[in-house]
């Protein structure tokens, strides 16, 4: 899922507050990383419930999720998000990609789904695509 990291984010963006959920802690931290490396701040949940405490608590430029989780799944997670915090971009990461293409995500209106093992330079584009509005 690594490639070469940037330590600060791409000429002419700003620094973001970007939540990070997935239920696997060794996916969690690697997307952590990719993410903190190109400059942002991040913010890490291993499931949903802990993922809207983090919206409560401050601040989220961008919800960057795993679809399959235990309990409330990301699509769950992204239909709260899209209803109460409506600008929020929204990031879907899964494995499963065929799955959701032309299923719920889209008609919540996610901002992109990337399909797992990734680049991190392909995640930070879609962060970039998702917060220039």
């Amino acid at each position: 899922m690594t490639d070469t990291i940037s330590p600060t984010p791409p000429q002419g963006t700003r620094s973001l507050e970007v939540l990070v959920v997935d239920d696997d802690p060794l996916i969690l931290t690697v997307v952590d990383l990719m993410i903190r490396h190109a400059g942002h701040k991040t913010r890490t949940a291993g499931d949903a419930p802990t993922a809207l405490d983090a919206f409560a608590d401050g601040a989220v430029d961008v919800l960057v999720s795993d679809i399959r989780m235990p309990g409330m799944d990301g699509i769950a997670l992204a239909r709260v998000v899209r209803e109460d915090y409506p600008k929020v971009p929204i990031i879907l990461m899964t494995g499963y990609l065929a799955d959701y293409t032309n299923g719920s995500a889209n008609q919540i209106g996610v901002d992109g789904i990337i399909k797992k093992p990734f680049k991190s330079s392909e995640l930070l584009d879609m962060i970039d695509r998702a917060t220039r509005h």
